[in-house]
């Protein structure tokens, strides 16, 4: 199994996280809370000068647009968060893949060396056995 192709497959970024799952972007809710906002303040300050109940109505539809779009943003926000927190953990596995990997190798180079080592030593034991006259200089 190819391990580096299935962390690719995994490790795989979402198509666009500023998304919510209704397509809205966090930039363009923000931008519509604010400009949504600044029409209340205005609607509010015109309403008290006027006391029409027309207005009262609009400004309370208003007010609940603005509650709605918060909610919006609040919601793709914490999505965003758990998104970037999925993504760190990722990220975590896949370092954690990687120098799993690297142990491995290390640990087959090391077993690869012991049995170089050993066959070493094993030549010059037997050298030293079948020539004793080397080993009394």
């Amino acid at each position: 199994m190819d391990w580096r192709r299935v962390l690719r497959v995994l490790l795989e970024p979402a198509k666009d996280p500023l998304r919510d799952s209704f397509g809205i972007s966090v930039e363009r809710v923000r931008a519509l809370r604010i400009r949504l906002s600044t029409q209340l303040a205005e609607l509010r300050s015109r309403a008290a000068a006027l006391k029409d109940p027309a207005f009262e109505n609009q400004i309370r539809e208003l007010q609940a647009e603005h509650d709605k779009l918060e909610q919006i943003e609040q919601r793709v926000n914490g999505e965003l968060d758990a998104n970037h927190a999925r993504r760190n953990l990722l990220d975590a596995r896949e370092t954690a893949a990687e120098a799993q990997e690297r142990l491995q190798d290390l640990l087959a180079a090391l077993d690869d060396a012991q049995v170089r080592a050993a066959a070493l030593v094993e030549a010059v034991w037997d050298s030293a056995l079948n020539n004793p006259s080397t080993t009394r200089q």
